[in-house]
């Protein structure tokens, strides 16, 4: 690496991106399924609870987003953007989801921020209501002007109110997803979404098998050697990194591993809920933004991959984080 770019490099690793919902007056911490007594100590997401005017059309359009970016050293907000609500391109397909049996306040959440290789921005976020749950990607610039490139409903799962819970571009161009059967809860499984219709798949590469009785988020690529890692947690169990083992298949399944790593902890406390989001900086360094003690606001963190351990930075007002 040339010295312009080592300086380019440590520029764009202090500076880091994040989203929220616009309406934060509206944010409430939840379980993942509130139907699901066994999982609310493990899923631990945002929410923003939905008005009855916008339920009807939830299926088409995304909703309001803050975008900020600050200097990680200082803390200082570089900028701050409002993103109006969108529709999506692909209105006339017809989004398969099946009524719910149970009550539930209609809301919706931020799954993922995701930055891609061409300069974009993918925001995902799912809304759970009634008659079912709906996924879409609001795609926008990595830069000032935060201009909205499109915006896509996600649709093609194999089985009706799937929701997806983090994303990913690979390093051949695939949008790599971790897909929940069940709202955001376990189990969970491994697809692709086409970037240019929304579609998922499930064949288009030979992905591991998920753990039925695990949660898993939060995937992330290293942009040193390229190594895919998420989180995963199960019901008793302390949070862990997980490295997806894509060069390394199974003897018996012939499918790529998932090797577990290191148990995150905080002040000598294994976490025992999911961490918000996780984004490595352009230089390699982990920071993670979690919310452990159900404090008003959320907060980021360094996480060291070899031992777990998360050092406190400072509080940050996001629930995604990336780099560009």
């Amino acid at each position: 690496m040339n010295t312009n770019r080592q300086e380019s490099a440590v520029h764009t690793s202090s500076i880091i991106y994040g989203v929220s919902f616009a309406t934060s007056n509206k944010l409430n911490t939840v379980s993942g399924g509130v139907a699901d007594e066994t999982a609310k100590n493990i899923c631990n997401p945002v929410r923003r609870l939905l008005h009855t005017s916008e339920v009807k059309n939830i299926a088409h359009t995304t909703p309001k987003i803050s975008l900020i970016s600050l200097d990680i050293q200082t803390g200082k907000e570089l900028f701050h953007s409002a993103i109006s609500t969108n529709i999506v391109e692909n209105q006339k397909i017809l989004t398969q989801a099946v009524p719910k049996a149970f009550y539930q306040e209609p809301h919706e959440r931020l799954t993922s921020l995701t930055t891609l290789s061409n300069g974009t921005f993918i925001i995902s976020c799912v809304a759970h209501t009634q008659t079912g749950d709906f996924n879409r990607l609001l795609f926008i610039n990595s830069d000032k002007s935060c201009r909205i490139r499109k915006s896509l409903k996600v649709w093609g799962f194999k089985q009706d109110n799937s929701t997806l819970e983090s994303l990913l571009e690979t390093q051949d161009g695939k949008l790599l997803g971790i897909v929940s059967l069940r709202g955001g809860i376990p189990p969970f499984e491994l697809a692709t979404i086409d970037d240019k219709t929304g579609k998922v798949t499930y064949d288009e590469l030979v992905l591991p098998d998920l753990l039925p009785n695990r949660r898993y988020s939060n995937l992330i690529q290293s942009p040193v050697d390229r190594k895919i890692y998420a989180t995963s947690i199960a019901l008793g169990y302390p949070l862990h990194l997980v490295q997806l083992d894509m060069g390394n298949n199974s003897l018996i399944t012939g499918k790529p591993l998932i090797i577990k790593l290191s148990e995150l902890h905080f002040n000598n406390q294994a976490l025992e809920s999911d961490l918000l989001s996780l984004a490595f900086s352009p230089l390699g360094k982990l920071y993670a933004v979690a919310n452990l003690n159900r404090e008003p606001m959320n907060s980021l963190f360094t996480v060291d991959i070899n031992t777990g351990e998360m050092m406190l930075v400072r509080q940050l007002a996001v629930q995604k984080i990336a780099f560009a």
